[in-house]
């Protein structure tokens, strides 16, 4: 919450031409090679970090990054709980989530690792129990003496995206910027959570996917830590303006829904009932993203409210982010 504001007022400094005041900027980078950089980091790869400064977006790569300070005691925290998770020791990520949560109550991140690492101590005894008896089904029906030969990476995948559909109700592929659910079984999880095909799923557990291969997706979503998923998906929402509206009608009255300013960015705040945004899927709470393929990154509400109440086209294109929770079955 406190880094949307920041750069919430990075973007205000920016547009109205005020003094780069250094003093605003939360994150600081020392690079290998000596280089300074200040602003706020917005995406944390596998092997990249972005920063957004006042002169834009900034990739570096993590291998040329010498020094990391972030000046949040919460985000700190939740950093060491992350790499206390990649390590494997979860007792120790989930006093740092704890930590960073008494740092700061209303930190997304903290709460989320927490709610993880709860559902992975509850089945971790449990998990124990079903490979014990996989084992020793194995042992029944092949063998003692039987080796079994390493699957090809494609024999792997292919037998995940089986046990996906089964447990999940989902079939994915690789798409730019994510991996894209091509089918959604009926009466699924999946389904059930609200999931469509053509979603892009771009973050699970708030970990970005846009550089993760198929199989390593595959396997967050069916890693048995916890019985539910949380996911967030990327879509593509065409809402048709009311033919019949006057030049003076409100967006309210356009498409039947409102819009604010969250931390998170644009966002649906209500939704008419039987008006043209819900038919066509729009959702209170969604994160508009997009709007007619221009990004709302920066923009203000009375730029994107001016945007769609001024549009020529027979439908309005929003690109939204949802969050789902899947309850996968055992």
């Amino acid at each position: 919450m406190k880094r949307r504001v920041i750069i919430l007022l990075l973007a205000m400094l920016f547009v109205t031409g005020y003094p780069r005041v250094s003093a605003l900027f939360a994150d600081t980078i020392y690079t290998n090679d000596g280089r300074e950089m200040r602003g706020i980091i917005v995406e944390d790869y596998k092997d990249r970090i972005v920063m957004s400064t006042v002169d834009g977006e900034i990739t570096t790569l993590k291998s040329d990054i010498k020094q990391l300070y972030y000046d949040s005691e919460a985000d700190n925290l939740v950093k060491l709980a992350e790499q206390s998770k990649e390590r494997g020791d979860m007792m120790k990520a989930f006093a740092y989530y704890d930590m960073a949560l008494r740092a700061d109550p209303n930190s997304k991140s903290a709460k989320d690792g927490i709610i993880f690492l709860q559902g992975y101590l509850f089945r971790k005894e449990q998990v124990k129990k079903e490979d014990e008896v996989r084992k020793q089904e194995e042992f029944e029906n092949f063998g003692a003496a039987k080796i079994v030969e390493e699957k090809s990476g494609r024999e792997r995948v292919e037998e995940m995206a089986v046990t996906m559909r089964k447990v999940i109700g989902i079939a994915l592929s690789e798409k730019s910027g994510g991996q894209m659910i091509d089918n959604v079984r009926m009466n699924s999880p999946a389904e059930e959570a609200g999931a469509r095909r053509g979603d892009i799923i771009v973050a699970i557990w708030g970990r970005l996917t846009g550089y993760m291969p198929l199989d390593e997706v595959m396997k967050a979503l069916l890693e048995k830590s916890s019985l539910e998923i949380k996911c967030t998906v990327e879509r593509d929402v065409a809402v048709p303006p009311d033919p019949d509206r006057s030049m003076m009608s409100s967006l309210k009255e356009m498409i039947g829904a409102t819009f604010s300013m969250q931390f998170d960015g644009l966002t649906v705040s209500d939704v008419v009932e039987n008006g043209p945004a819900l038919e066509a899927g729009l959702a209170k709470g969604d994160i508009v993203v997009a709007i007619d393929n221009k990004p709302t990154t920066y923009m203000t509400l009375k730029k994107a409210v001016a945007m769609m109440r001024g549009t020529n086209n027979s439908v309005i294109m929003l690109k939204i982010r949802r969050e789902l929770l899947i309850w996968r079955k055992i």
